[in-house]
């Protein structure tokens, strides 16, 4: 070994070359014909993290695994360019064997660090890549578009602009966008960085509909890109009408789906911003969540149902039915049948088959039991068990059927006050007050008025085919100023019947609002003597009273009530709903 050593040190003259070596900006590493490295230069020391000390007359595999030198060594053929890892650093090598009389003596490894071309290149071959896709992505769009430098030099323009202007987008490369475009504002937009959005600009023979972005670099402007939303804003026209035609199915097709869920409502129905109402829907959310019995409170008027659909709406059971039920409106002789259905023969006139209840029609949904508080002491004690047990029974079934329901309760009465009076059970009181929902009265909200009438006017103009396009400030005064004993309802009713008496008039004046609202902004006089002679208003203001009184006689119970007045109880409630007093 040391012989070959010596015959290799002799032969290339390595130490007088020594210096010459070290000098290179090359890592050189050299081993004999048995594989031991007998030179490794001060920049090879630097790139492989060893010295020439250690490695000098060791195995090159000990010393750096994998160098190919073996290789070459043992066919005697040269490796050029070839590409390695050395830990994190990235080597690009030749190998090559020495010879001596046609004999193989050793091979040498010339190599150089290129991690850092490496990751230049990697990266060029990325924006490359990236280049590539952006351009396929600018040829394949429909739209327009081009793109100008800060001096409006034309840099890039798309095939389909190039299809609509009748030019090709290479051969107007560099040329200035004002020559290329007519009537061109990118120049412009380029010089001062305001965007321009949407704006008509005349091409050709065409009236187009474009946009004009700045591009910007480190905060300075560097250029503009332009595109063509529309060739033809008499496109424009023909869009609208397909998009208002499927605006219109979708609105069919979701009030279709509400129907044959009985869902009507949903939270966007609530109108109103104030702070009173936005406290409510979030505790409406909130319940719409839950699996528990909620009980909604609030004067008539206020909007009691809409909550309830809008929870149902809004709750795990959405796709469920939702069956709703007004205590007071079913007399009592057939309530027990209409809450619980019945089977066949299980009275005179009974239905063959049978009929299914309200409470087996919401299986799987919600059930709204309005005017809750109207409900007989007999219907309470069963409502009691359907709450507790989640079963029913049919009248004259020998049977029960389960039941997978939430009840929905809601009263404008106060049920603390009719449990004093033994007028409802305070077990089903305990029942129903699980999660309590009170709805404030329109004159605690008078923030909301405004958005009401907005909505309130589209929904009647649809419906008298009279559109009124607002309110005046001082009418909007009046209406602030006013109690609303009949809440949301009252004011609807009263908007619709002012469009009724309107001529072609589209904004709602002061001197169109009733006397009512009127007579809240003036002092009481005997001045209006027509009023005062008035047969038919002084009779309406003595039924209202009298309805009032008998009320507040029976203590809302509007049987009873309609007991006191000697009329009948369908009556009764005909009455209430003319002068706005039934929830």
């Amino acid at each position: 070994m040391q012989k070959s050593i010596t015959k290799l040190h002799h032969s290339f003259n390595i130490k007088e070359s020594s210096t010459l070596i070290n000098s290179i900006y090359n890592g050189v590493i050299i081993i004999n014909e048995q594989g031991c490295i007998v030179l490794l230069n001060s920049t090879a020391e630097s790139i492989l993290g060893v010295t020439a000390q250690n490695a000098l007359k060791r195995h090159v595999d000990d010393v750096v695994p994998k160098t190919g030198l073996l290789q070459v060594l043992k066919t005697g053929v040269s490796e050029i360019n070839q590409r390695m890892n050395i830990g994190n650093r990235v080597i690009l090598t030749n190998r090559t064997p020495l010879l001596e009389n046609n004999t193989i003596i050793g091979a040498v490894a010339v190599f150089q660090d290129i991690t850092a071309i490496a990751t230049v290149l990697s990266e060029l071959e990325n924006v490359k890549k990236l280049t590539s896709t952006l351009e396929s992505i600018l040829e394949s769009i429909e739209e327009g578009i081009v793109v100008v430098d800060k001096q409006g030099l034309i840099t890039i323009m798309n095939k389909a602009y190039g299809k609509f202007l009748g030019i090709n987008p290479k051969e107007i490369v560099g040329k200035h966008v004002a020559e290329v475009i007519s009537n061109t504002r990118m120049h412009i937009v380029a010089l001062d960085g305001k965007a321009e959005i949407e704006e008509f600009q005349k091409i050709n023979d065409n009236i187009c509909v474009v946009t004009r972005i700045p591009i910007t670099k480190d905060g300075e402007t560097i250029g503009c890109v332009g595109n063509i939303i529309f060739k033809d804003a008499k496109n424009l026209k023909t869009l609208a009408a397909r998009f208002h035609k499927l605006q219109s199915e979708l609105e069919f097709y979701k009030e279709e789906f509400s129907k044959a869920y009985g869902i009507k409502y949903t939270f966007e129905n609530i109108i109103g911003k104030s702070e009173k109402i936005e406290l409510v829907k979030k505790l409406a959310l909130k319940a719409a969540k839950s699996i528990s019995t909620v009980l909604i409170l609030g004067e008539s008027g206020t909007g009691k149902e809409l909550f309830a659909h809008a929870i149902h709406a809004a709750s795990p059971r959405r796709q469920g039915p939702f069956i709703k039920v007004n205590c007071a409106a079913l007399p009592e002789t057939l309530l027990e049948s209409e809450l619980f259905g019945y089977d066949e023969g299980a009275f005179t006139g009974a239905r063959k088959n049978g009929k299914p209840g309200k409470f087996e029609l919401a299986n799987g949904g919600t059930i709204f039991l309005d005017e809750i508080g109207e409900l007989p002491i007999a219907m309470q004690v069963k409502l009691l068990r359907v709450l507790q047990e989640k079963e029913m029974e049919r009248i004259g079934a020998t049977k029960t059927t389960k039941l997978d329901i939430r009840i929905i309760a809601a009263t404008n009465r106060n049920l603390e006050e009719m449990i004093d009076q033994d007028q409802f059970r305070r077990d089903l009181y305990y029942r129903l007050n699980v999660f309590t929902i009170t709805i404030p009265p329109l004159r605690e909200r008078i923030d909301d008025i405004p958005p009401l009438c907005d909505i309130l006017l589209k929904k009647i103009g649809n419906k008298v085919e009279h559109w009124v396009n607002g309110i005046s400030p001082k009418a909007l005064e009046l209406m602030s100023k006013y109690t609303w004993p009949g809440n949301v309802r009252e004011l609807e009713n009263i908007l619709e019947r002012t469009i009724n008496l309107m001529d072609d008039e589209v904004i709602l004046m002061a001197e169109h609002l009733p006397p009512i609202l009127k007579k809240t902004n003036q002092p009481t006089t005997d001045d209006n003597i027509q009023t005062v002679f008035n047969l038919e208003l002084v009779m309406n203001n003595a039924e209202r009273m009298a309805l009032k009184r008998a009320l507040e006689a029976s203590g809302g119970n509007k049987s009873t009530a309609a007991k006191i007045l000697g009329i009948h109880r369908s009556a009764f409630y005909q009455k209430l709903g003319k002068y706005n007093m039934n929830s």
